[in-house]
Formats: C-alpha cells, sequence, structure tokens
C-alpha cells in the first residue's frame, strides 16, 4: 500500500518503540564491559518548514536539496543548495537560515553567516571547513595517451598549462571521462595539498582566511572531463563535519576523487576511498589517520558500486570509534541505492575491522553523539531513518526510524508520471543531517520534493523535525 504525506503526518507525533537489532560482530571487542543494553523510545515531532522551493516539475535535481544545519550558541542555522549538483558549484552561494527558537520556525539570513559555523575548539578559535568548486582547467594542454611509452617518466612534474598522462581512467554514465593524477605531477599551481579554511580567533568577531596544509599520501585529483571537453579539476574539500576528538584534536571525514592511488602500493583504483584526518594544532594542518580502500572482491563487497565515499564517524563510551560508509554512486553504476557498511576502531582510527554491511541503503550516514550519552546515526535512499546505539561500543542498534517511507512516493507529484524515475519514484535528495538539540533530542534536516505549500502546491521543500530519545535500563 502506498503511504501518503497524509497518513505519514496523520499525528504530530509517531512514537516507535526501537528493538535491538544485532550488528554482525567483528573480531575487534571492546576491552571495557558494557552496560547492559537500554530499552530506546524514538519520538519523532512534526515537520517545521525551513524554506519552499520550486515545484519538483521545474528541475527535479539540483536545486533547494542538500541542507547543512550548524549549531551555534543562540541559534540554529543551515544552508541550502540552489544551485546545479555539479562539481563546478559545490561552493556557489547558498541561501541561509536561521532558527532562535529551535527549529519551530526559520528566516533567512545572509550568507556571510557561513563563516561563523565553524567548530568551536577548546582555545575559544572557531575554525570553519568552506566547500569549493571545481577549477576549470579547460586551457591547460593534455598530453595525449599515444605520448604513453615505455620511457615515460610518471615521476616528473608537468610544466605549468600541461595535464600529464593520467595515472587511471574511469568513466561516468553521459559521457564524462575521469581522469586521475597524482598531485605531485600536476603542475605547481594544480599540486597544493591544503583545505581553504577560516578561522574566528578567541574573543574576537572577523573571520580570517587561511589554508591549512595537508598531509594525504598518493593524493590524486581528478579531472572530469565532459563532452564538450570542458575540464574541471575537482576539488579536495572535506565533505564530512570536523569534531573534536577525546583528544582534543580536530576530526574529519573526507574522500577520494572518482578514482585514486592506493597510498599501500600506489596502484590505481576505480573506486572511492574513505578518509579521516586530524589535526592536533587547531587546525593549521592536517594529518591522515585512517585509510579504507574498498575491496572489490566480489563476495564480501559487490563489484557493482562506486566505493566508499560519504562516510561519518561518531567517539563511543567506551573509547572506541564507529565509522559508517556509503558505497553507492549513481553516475558510477546507474543505481542510487547500495548497502551502507560499518567498521570500528579500538585504538584511536590507527586499525579499523573489515567493514560489515549494516543497511541495505545509506546515502549520507550521519551520526551524533547527545549529551545523555546515546549516538544517533541518520541515513537514507530511499526513505530516510534513524536509528540509535543500544551499547557504548556502537554494535547494538535500534531497527530504524522510519522518517520518509522508502516506497513509490510519485503519486504525491503535481503531475504524477506514468513511469517514474529513481528521484520521481523517492521524492527526495534523501542527503539527511542530524544535530545534537538537547540532553535528550536532536534535529534531523532533509528534503521533501512533494511538500504541499499554502495553497496544496507540491514544492521542494527543505525540513527539519524534533527527534527524542528516552533511554531506559532495563
Amino acid at each position: 500500500m502506498r503511504i501518503t504525506i497524509r497518513s505519514l503526518f496523520s499525528s504530530l507525533l509517531l512514537v516507535i518503540i526501537c528493538t535491538t537489532n544485532a550488528v554482525a560482530q567483528d573480531s575487534s571487542k571492546s576491552s571495557t564491559e558494557e552496560r547492559p543494553a537500554p530499552r530506546i523510545k524514538l519520538t519523532m515531532g512534526e515537520p517545521h518548514v525551513i524554506v519552499r522551493g520550486i515545484r519538483p516539475e521545474e528541475q527535479l535535481w539540483g536545486p533547494y536539496q542538500f541542507p547543512r544545519p550548524y549549531r551555534l550558541k543562540d541559534r540554529f542555522v543551515v544552508s541550502v543548495h540552489v544551485k546545479n549538483d555539479d562539481i563546478s558549484n559545490y561552493g556557489s552561494t547558498a541561501l541561509w537560515f536561521e532558527s532562535r527558537d529551535k527549529g519551530k520556525t526559520w528566516q533567512e539570513v545572509d550568507a556571510s553567516v557561513a563563516q561563523e559555523c565553524g567548530l568551536l575548539l577548546p582555545s575559544g578559535d572557531r575554525v570553519y571547513l568552506p566547500p569549493e568548486s571545481g577549477v576549470d582547467v579547460s586551457e591547460y594542454k593534455q598530453i595525449p595517451w599515444n605520448k604513453y611509452t615505455p620511457g615515460y617518466d610518471f615521476s616528473k612534474q608537468a610544466e605549468e598549462g600541461t595535464l600529464p598522462i593520467p595515472d587511471g581512467m574511469t568513466f561516468w554514465m553521459g559521457g564524462t571521462t575521469i581522469n586521475a593524477f597524482n598531485a605531485d605531477r600536476l603542475p605547481p599551481s594544480l599540486s597544493q595539498k591544503e583545505w581553504t579554511l577560516y578561522r574566528i580567533p578567541a574573543e574576537q568577531t572577523k573571520p580570517v582566511l587561511e589554508h591549512a596544509e595537508v598531509d594525504w599520501p598518493f593524493l590524486t585529483r581528478v579531472v572530469h572531463v565532459s563532452r564538450n571537453g570542458k575540464k574541471v579539476l575537482k576539488s579536495i574539500f572535506p565533505r564530512g563535519n570536523p569534531k573534536l576528538g577525546p583528544d582534543g584534536a580536530i576530526w574529519v571525514s573526507v574522500f577520494s576523487g572518482e578514482g585514486h592511488l592506493n597510498p599501500e602500493n600506489g596502484q590505481y583504483s576505480p573506486y572511492y576511498s574513505a578518509e579521516i584526518f586530524r589535526s592536533e594544532d587547531n587546525g593549521k594542518t592536517f594529518q591522515r589517520r585512517s585509510h579504507l580502500e574498498y575491496e572489490a572482491d566480489g563476495h564480501a563487497f559487490p563489484y557493482k558500486s562506486g566505493g566508499f565515499s560519504d562516510s561519518d564517524f561518531e567517539f563511543m563510551p567506551d573509547g572506541s570509534i564507529v565509522w559508517f560508509l556509503r558505497s553507492t554512486w549513481y553516475s558510477s553504476t546507474g543505481k542510487e541505492w547500495d548497502p551502507m557498511y560499518m567498521t570500528r576502531s579500538t585504538d584511536m582510527g590507527r586499525t579499523w575491522s573489515k567493514p560489515v554491511k549494516f543497511d541495505k541503503v545509506g546515502i549520507l550516514p550521519r551520526l551524533c553523539r547527545l549529551e545523555n550519552g546515546v549516538t544517533l546515526l541518520c541515513y537514507a535512499r530511499p526513505g530516510t531513518f534513524v536509528r540509535a546505539a543500544l551499547n557504548d561500543s556502537g554494535t547494538k542498534w535500534t531497527e530504524p526510524l522510519v522518517v520518509m517511507t522508502p516506497g513509490d512516493r510519485s503519486g504525491l507529484a503535481n503531475k504524477p508520471v506514468a513511469a517514474p524515475t529513481f528521484h520521481d519514484w523517492d521524492g527526495s535528495c534523501n542527503n539527511p543531517e542530524i544535530v545534537p538539540l538537547d540532553e535528550n533530542s536532536a534535529l534531523l534536516f532533509y528534503s521533501d520534493f512533494y511538500y504541499p505549500d499554502e495553497s496544496g502546491v507540491k514544492r521542494k521543500t527543505i525540513l527539519c523535525r524534533k527527534i527524542t530519545v528516552q533511554r531506559e535500563v532495563e
């Protein structure tokens, strides 16, 4: 039976008492004896509109998607992407909104608020790593493949205005060729290993532009070459949310470009790899702490995948770290969903257990830990889900709280189509985010392409809703 918005929102609160769902165990065991698993009750509040955008039939994919929230001292702010979904637009100016009543009402604010959204450090500094757009390198001359001979020197750095023979190459549907280069081989103007960073020093209000040095062994830069010949060098900014670790360092998750060089052997892989970086000097420099390859062995990991891309991690009460990993990428496979994987570390990210399947879907996993000690996880596509950890190690989780059905929602459109595309079907960008609200609750942010305005017209809408956790030890 198709679930409609009327049935989905028939009550202001949907209460689901979540039962235990054990995650496949690996050989990594917590050294701390765990407390008994509690009973978790999650309650989902009514949705609150942040912004209504265009009708989905105007442009189904791209604008009014990808909400990214931040919790400031006295308010919440969220950015909303309003451009095409393209590597050339990642750093484009977004629309920004703020709420001073815990997410109930929202007002648009100037985009300059972005630089206030950094991670607050123990020093009092606040550091923000902004998204960055790709760089047009169409004017660079590409050395043709027929110049690749047994004598070609892959250790030589290319001259300015020239792109060397790639270290590897893959393709996207639609005709995009993606060339991968060891960053050290690119011309000096393109070989920098750094992230743009805005710092607001303690007790000051004006942001200072910096460039954080990034120690990324075998950093691989990719150039997307479209059918019309345009060449764009993809940016390397971290897509994860920076966090303070228990060691006082800044931690952030990143992933490679479309294809990368394995740092263990320098061999090219067409898959994404997931990374975690760490800074011990308040964001002046970052060093890679963790690297995960997608092992395409056809058994534990399916071949038809984009690799490990978007990911998030959380520090657990027992001292371990859990890391959740997306494994699908439509442009690489033609499929919008694939399993989400989970791995654990018991030595502060130096080594990790072999990733195991956590769920059959898992776009943009995001985690947050509440003051009451409960860790929440959200993920999506199709559908949107929230789960809570049932123990201190993160090896047991509740069954998913369904925020948006994974079923066919295309009938909710203003103009339903007989043969829906996938995004007609799911009716959302399904890139959710979650941030703590108070001791026992969090705010979940997501999009709904079929949310009605005051006149009943369905519009691409960014929403938030409160997720409340009640933890009771039996």
